[in-house]
């Protein structure tokens, strides 16, 4: 690949990127069985990082899937206790999402079951590359969710 064809330059990123997720995703799916799966993780990872009060809708445009999946999704983190789905005190129709002390728990869980991955790659990959690369993966993903925020209308 070469400096003039841009296009393809990002092609290989994303699907680099795209490998990675599948690879990671199936190793922490096996991690987190059977308390969590990866989609029920995301959702309290998102609560735990960016405040919870979220309605399923929002929670859906933020993850890029449909509402009844996503209520789906909720529905199962609300029977483990992770957390509590009411109606929103300006609108009864509207519902918000919280997460528990015990979905932060579940949370905190999942992040420890990472633990063996994270010292096998350790092992075998350089620290330091990995960390010098975490700033231009994380202005990518800024840009990338400004760019959805923006076409979904998300704040």
């Amino acid at each position: 690949m070469s400096d003039s064809d841009p296009a393809g330059t990002i092609f290989t990123l994303f699907n680099e990127i795209g490998i990675i997720n599948q690879l990671s995703t199936a190793r922490f799916a096996r991690a987190l069985s059977p308390d969590l799966n990866p989609s029920e993780f995301g959702v309290l990872n998102h609560f735990v990082r960016l405040g919870d009060q979220k309605s399923p809708s929002y929670l859906a445009k933020a993850f890029q899937m449909t509402k009844p999946s996503m209520t789906a999704i909720l529905a199962k983190l609300q029977s483990k206790g992770y957390v509590e789905i009411v109606g929103s005190d300006a609108d009864r129709r509207r519902k918000i999402v919280t997460i528990t002390e015990t979905g932060r728990a579940a949370r905190q869980r999942g992040m420890a079951a990472m633990a063996p991955l994270a010292a096998l790659l350790l092992e075998n990959q350089d620290l330091d590359a990995l960390q010098k690369i975490l700033p231009t993966l994380t202005a990518l993903r800024e840009f990338l969710d400004q760019e959805r925020n923006a076409v979904d209308g998300l704040g």
